[in-house]
């Protein structure tokens, strides 16, 4: 029944992608925030490595989520205030067709309207403190970020964890979540053209 949302065929695969990337590891030891011992395999060379079992878990629901607000009509914020990776931010928007923010986060963007309420927000570099995570809460828009060894467990409405300081990493993250609001997107053209209600618009959002 349409496009299937399948970004997990082969566990194996993804499990030593996440290694690869080096997307599961974390911080020294002794900076270890132990509200997330929970996720956290073990340690090699004093180093925090998280169980990639729960980085696919925790990332499909993210992808399912991103993938059902495209559905329902939703848009997504991709937010980065780190300039190395703000490259790869501004390709992963584009290759999905959301809306991109590369500046430092000035609190009041949302709450004073200067910027338009988006569904959801990514923000996968973010410091856990950051007045992205607080604003997004007073305007009960859902954050979807990596919480690092180093970070309060659950800060945001999807926490994926691992690394969020290594550009591989980022690139892992953004590349499941953004073939899934893809697929959306292609499902919903789909959907157009069987119904016969393709218009204007529809050509321009799938380009």
């Amino acid at each position: 029944m349409g496009v299937k949302l399948n970004l997990f065929k082969n566990t194996n695969i993804t499990k030593f992608s996440f290694i690869e990337t080096q997307s599961v590891w974390g911080h020294d030891k002794r900076t270890l925030n132990h509200s997330l011992n929970l996720y956290v395999l073990g340690l090699k060379h004093n180093f925090v490595f998280f169980n990639p079992e729960y980085s696919i878990e925790y990332l499909k629901r993210s992808s399912y989520f991103c993938y059902n607000t495209i559905l329902s009509g939703g848009s997504i914020l991709i937010i980065n205030s780190n300039d190395v990776f703000n490259k790869l931010t501004l390709y992963f928007g584009s290759r999905c067709l959301q809306p991109v923010y590369l500046r430092k986060w000035v609190g009041g963007l949302l709450t004073n309207y200067f910027l338009k309420n988006p569904c959801v927000f990514i923000a996968l570099s973010l410091n856990k403190d950051s007045s992205v995570l607080k604003e997004a809460s007073k305007k009960f828009i859902p954050v979807i970020t990596i919480e690092d060894s180093n970070h309060s467990i659950d800060k945001s409405f999807y926490s994926l964890h691992g690394n969020d300081d290594n550009k591989n990493s980022i690139h892992h993250f953004y590349v499941f979540l953004t073939d899934s609001i893809l697929r959306s997107l292609l499902y919903k053209y789909s959907k157009s053209v069987s119904s016969g209600h393709l218009t204007e618009k529809t050509f321009i959002a799938v380009d």
